[in-house]
């Protein structure tokens, strides 16, 4: 069903709730499993086994759970002492770099709405979207930075809620919402949830907006690590190659629940196939969530390279977004094994699968 909200500036917007909270009494029986130490849940991972290697970003760097925890908890820190609440929302304008997972993962245990916007929008697109999903705090980067701050300027942001990576007239730099907020986890930790937009219609994209939960945050990541296994995904050791853009739905979800299940997420600032090869063999990659084009750009390598390559970690390659021409599936298949799966699904709910197996 669709319901109408009031906007900034009084404008009507649609927005979708076409699916009900999941009840906490259900989420508890879905997250039990004794077999799992620790329970999965990044939170746990962090608590448990702060050492362990959370994320690699493009560069190299790489950040333990421990450390990213504790980067999380300042962020949340400092969304509280802004005044955020639950059901308050966050907006950001982000790369694949680590803040944009610092600032998803502090909505998550916040109570928050984090809505992740195309980068390659101009600034009225963005403007748009972050009035239209009610954005309390709105998180830009230098990279694009002319249209975060058209935006921003637009809806007449405040100045004191607007933060950016790096240099951007008229926002605040990122450390400033950091800045003296302490390490430890907030008192209270409700769950939040992302809130997506679909452009798979006429007019502008629609918000989906469901309601939040009671559960709490180690609460609600361990039973969103459940998707991943339902691709057979075990908790535990394991690298998943985050190879598309954050901002998108499956890209940010597979590599967050990557980390809820207790592994590494390898992030790709821009993909490309010869770059995807060389993180596969370097970083021992198990899983990555993928797009039929990338299939054609991996098989437009040269023969040799391609012999070359050392894939032999991949465990589970996941694809969605478009439709996949037999042939092109059937060669990956010849190339990395049955280990490829495939799934169709909606931003507003509902989806399908197939395994390796029955394809």
């Amino acid at each position: 069903m669709r319901s109408r909200r009031r906007g900034p500036r009084g404008r009507s917007r649609c927005t979708a709730t076409v699916q009900p909270p999941l009840a906490e009494a259900t989420i508890a029986v879905l997250v039990t499993d004794t077999a799992v130490t620790p329970q999965p849940g990044f939170w746990n991972w962090a608590r448990t086994d702060p050492d362990r290697v959370a994320v690699v970003e493009h560069d190299g760097q790489e950040t333990t759970f421990g450390e990213l925890a504790a980067a999380v908890n300042r962020v949340s820190h400092g969304l509280r002492a802004l005044g955020l609440k639950k059901g308050d929302g966050v907006a950001v304008v982000l790369p694949n770099e680590r803040t944009f997972l610092d600032v998803y993962l502090a909505a998550m245990q916040s109570g928050l709405y984090f809505t992740a916007v195309n980068y390659h929008l101009t600034g009225p697109e963005i403007a748009y979207i972050v009035g239209d999903c009610e954005a309390s705090v709105f998180v830009g980067h230098a990279r694009f930075g002319e249209a975060c701050r058209a935006a921003a300027d637009e809806l007449d942001f405040p100045s004191e809620r607007r933060f950016a990576v790096g240099d951007v007239a008229g926002f605040r730099p990122f450390d400033d919402l950091v800045a003296g907020q302490p390490d430890a986890y907030p008192d209270e930790r409700p769950a939040g949830m992302v809130m997506l937009y679909t452009s798979g219609t006429t007019g502008r994209p629609k918000g989906v907006r469901r309601p939040l939960t009671e559960a709490d945050a180690d609460a609600t990541a361990a039973a969103g690590a459940l998707s991943a296994r339902l691709f057979e995904v075990a908790p535990g050791p394991g690298v998943h190659l985050c190879a598309g853009p954050l901002y998108h739905a499956a890209p940010s979800n597979f590599a967050v629940n990557a980390m809820h299940l207790g592994q590494t997420a390898v992030v790709m600032d821009k993909w490309t196939a010869e770059g995807t090869l060389e993180r596969i063999e370097r970083y021992r990659v198990t899983t990555s969530h993928m797009v039929p084009t990338m299939f054609h750009r991996l098989l437009a390598l040269p023969q040799e390279m391609r012999d070359r390559a050392d894939v032999s970690s991949l465990q589970t390659i996941i694809h969605a977004a478009a439709p996949c021409p037999v042939d092109v599936k059937q060669r990956m298949f010849d190339w990395w094994g049955p280990i490829i799966w495939e799934y169709y699904a909606a931003t507003e709910g509902g989806g399908t699968f197939v395994r390796p197996k029955e394809w």
